[in-house]
């Protein structure tokens, strides 16, 4: 992770954007306020937070980045089905799965490689989709694709993981809940199908 610097901070203006192909499919979201190092936050399904609406999770990365020095982030998912119900988005994730020729098997491509661009690109890599992501395979393949997108030094970082070793989502409660200003923990190679824990 590159060398960030905490700074106590003001009202800055956000430059806010999101990529939607389609009102049901969020490709990518970005927030901007000043030069700085860039990161790429990878969750698991997307809400409706767009060009023009915050959500909790978005107001808790902006926090967050700002005070860590970063000038801004986007933020991918493993699915990028618009949906406040993890349970709808796997539903329709499954249906995508079985039909190899449709279109949101497509999307799930096209999104995949959305994620590994930015991932390239990006300073750093947070994962945070929680104990939620229900497809081993899949989340395996994503990490490592935007491991081998990042040579010769793939990191991904988290905020903390779950008792699966998960990486923990900003909105987790209880016991998983994360203080706003968590320092970061190394999250490197790690592999839900191995169930891998990586050293913090």
């Amino acid at each position: 992770m590159p060398s960030i610097q905490s700074n106590s901070i003001g009202q800055m203006e956000i430059r806010r954007s999101a990529h939607f192909p389609d009102i049901a499919i969020r490709r990518s979201l970005s927030r901007d306020w000043r030069q700085g190092p860039r990161a790429l936050v990878l969750g698991c399904n997307p809400s409706n937070a767009g060009a023009d609406a915050e959500d909790p999770t978005t107001r808790w990365w902006n926090r967050w980045f700002q005070h860590h020095g970063y000038g801004g982030y986007d933020a991918c998912n493993l699915y990028p089905f618009v949906t406040s119900s993890p349970e709808d988005c796997r539903e329709r994730t499954q249906a995508a799965i079985k039909d190899p020729a449709g279109r949101d098997h497509r999307e799930m491509a096209e999104n995949l490689t959305k994620i590994v661009t930015l991932a390239r690109s990006a300073d750093t890599v947070f994962a945070c989709y929680g104990n939620i992501a229900w497809d081993p395979d899949w989340t395996g393949r994503v990490l490592t694709e935007i491991l081998n997108a990042r040579q010769p030094s793939p990191e991904i970082w988290c905020w903390g993981m779950t008792k699966n070793g998960s990486p923990t989502h900003p909105m987790a409660r209880g016991r998983n809940r994360l203080d706003p200003y968590q320092p970061p923990i190394l999250f490197r190679g790690c592999d839900q199908t191995s169930q891998v824990r990586c050293p913090a």
